[in-house]
């Protein structure tokens, strides 16, 4: 870290630089997103960014790989910034307390990204960033509900926000649905649109289904599944019955790999009235497939889980030992060639033919030639209207999921839903 100046005038230590590692820098810029609604903030994440960078320059550190030098600098940042919000909480300073818990949460979820998930650490940082959310939200004017959604004998986790309920308590709202993704958790997702809905006087129900972050650090043993219908069934038979909510206006939104589960549920479940997608996934495989070399799909190697830990990482980066690890652990299988067949069954090309309702196309620019072709298909495919918006360079939003500029996402989702449910 660059030490402060101690002669003359300085405007200060932080320095905006980056990583030259792509996912790392993703992660990075992933942190700093959801800053825009009080996520984290560029002084914190910074000086976690930093920390890594001396792990990693110390070869005798047990962190010194990238996935270990990042989760050790966030769970450091995370349990000192939820200090500040339990010393804040327990002097009476409610909106402070709310702001740290908040942040904290986030650099937990940053450090359960790069955990192993095999290891106690996943989820116990996991189950921190849980926490530290249930306990910050709890101080919003408008608190959270925590919800358990009957499962298949367990429970979906969620979180309901309803809009200024004290105001008119028994009028029907907009709702929105949100879907994550591959490593998406319910609490990011009010940060990514949860809390742009509120604004909006949206009441908003946050999921993580089988297989998802929120779901896995409570039933490892639920995994992803492609009839995403199933368990969304269940989600919509409690979001129906809340009194609240307008059932002519329920619309669904799925982020990254939330785009492929939305889809699909928008095309079996005729309560949903409008469906936004960022972006479309129609084939799972192939945009899953798309981050490794060319011809995987057609020969997969045969990488079983328990010979990662011993190949060298001028063969396997850590990061993407990383990646791969988490994609076996959530698709249920120990080995690559197996979790290449299983991603098969992810596809709705032929669902689209059921989708009739409105839809909202979002893509980045930037995220690479896979998601526009999907994008296109889903456009040209959709038995119902499509709109859609491509976020530029120019706009600062050209990258996965707008995380770049989360307002400007949120203005485009939120501006269409509120032309379509007028």
């Amino acid at each position: 870290m660059n030490e402060p100046s101690t002669e003359g005038v300085a405007r200060g230590a932080t320095r905006l630089s980056g990583f030259d590692e792509p996912e790392m820098e993703f992660q990075l810029l992933r942190g700093l997103g959801v800053s825009n609604y009080g996520g984290g903030t560029l002084g914190e994440i910074m000086v976690a960014r930093e920390n890594i960078e001396q792990r990693m320059r110390d070869p005798q550190s047990p962190t010194a790989d990238p996935a270990r030098a990042w989760t050790a600098s966030f769970s450091t940042l995370a349990q000192q910034v939820e200090q500040y919000g339990q010393r804040a909480l327990a002097r009476g300073h409610r909106v402070s307390a709310r702001e740290h818990l908040m942040r904290a949460s986030m650099y937990y979820r940053a450090a359960e990204y790069f955990c192993d998930p095999f290891k106690p650490d996943h989820r116990r940082w996991g189950i921190a960033s849980r926490e530290a959310f249930i306990l910050g939200a709890s101080l919003l004017d408008i608190p959270v509900k925590v919800v358990q959604i009957p499962y298949e004998g367990l429970w979906i986790p969620a979180y309901y926000f309803t809009a200024s309920p004290e105001e008119s308590p028994h009028e029907r709202r907009k709702t929105l649905l949100v879907n994550t993704g591959f490593d998406g958790s319910g609490e990011e997702l009010y940060f990514e649109v949860g809390r742009a809905a509120l604004d909006r006087n949206y009441n908003v129900l946050l999921i993580d289904g089988p297989g998802q972050t929120g779901m896995t650090r409570l039933h490892p043993q639920l995994k992803f599944r492609a009839d995403w219908e199933v368990p969304i069934m269940a989600v919509m038979d409690w979001l129906c019955a809340q009194p609240d909510v307008d059932p002519e206006r329920i619309a669904c939104y799925g982020i990254s790999l939330g785009g492929y589960f939305a889809t699909r549920v928008a095309c079996h479940e005729p309560r949903i009235k409008a469906l936004a997608v960022n972006s479309p996934i129609v084939d799972l495989k192939a945009y899953q497939l798309g981050f490794f070399p060319p011809g995987t799909a057609d020969d997969p190697p045969e990488l079983l889980l328990e010979w990662f830990d011993d190949i060298p990482s001028a063969e396997l980066p850590d990061s993407l030992r990383a990646l791969l690890k988490i994609a076996l652990f959530r698709f249920g299988t120990n080995s690559l060639r197996e979790w290449v067949s299983m991603l098969d069954a992810f596809k709705c090309r032929e669902d689209l033919a059921h989708l009739r309702i409105p839809c909202l196309s979002m893509v980045g620019a930037a995220e690479g030639a896979e998601p526009l072709k999907q994008a296109e298909y889903f456009k040209t495919h959709a038995a119902g209207p499509v709109d859609e918006y491509v976020f530029s360079h120019a706009e600062g939003a050209d990258a996965h999921c707008q995380l770049t500029n989360l307002p400007l996402s949120a203005a485009v989702l939120f501006d269409w839903l509120d032309e379509r449910f007028r």
